[in-house]
């Protein structure tokens, strides 16, 4: 039973976001309004991005602090949760 909550703890938030992706990615492409609607797309493409890989984007938008050894990231739940919100945001509100 420890195996099995281990693999939806680590491949749950991938697939949910990917179920996310898919109408937003549908969606875009049925309306075939290319030009209109890239920001949406991008915005669903960022999100889809952040929750599939929080660290990777974690490291992208990370700063430096007042010298070069202190770089700080944002942590990745944080990042899963951004990318979360924003595939649900265009699912709603976008397209329209």
């Amino acid at each position: 039973m420890s195996q099995l909550k281990h693999n939806l703890q680590m491949y749950g938030p991938v697939v949910v976001g990917t179920l996310l992706f898919i109408p937003a990615a549908w969606r875009y492409y049925s309306l075939g309004m290319w030009e209109k609607y890239i920001t949406e797309a991008a915005c669903a493409l960022l999100g889809f991005v952040s929750v599939l890989a929080p660290e990777e984007v974690s490291s992208w938008t990370g700063r430096y602090g007042w010298t070069y050894e202190s770089f700080w990231t944002y942590p990745a739940t944080y990042v899963r949760f951004f990318g979360f919100t924003a595939l649900v945001g265009v699912l709603v509100f976008g397209f329209r």
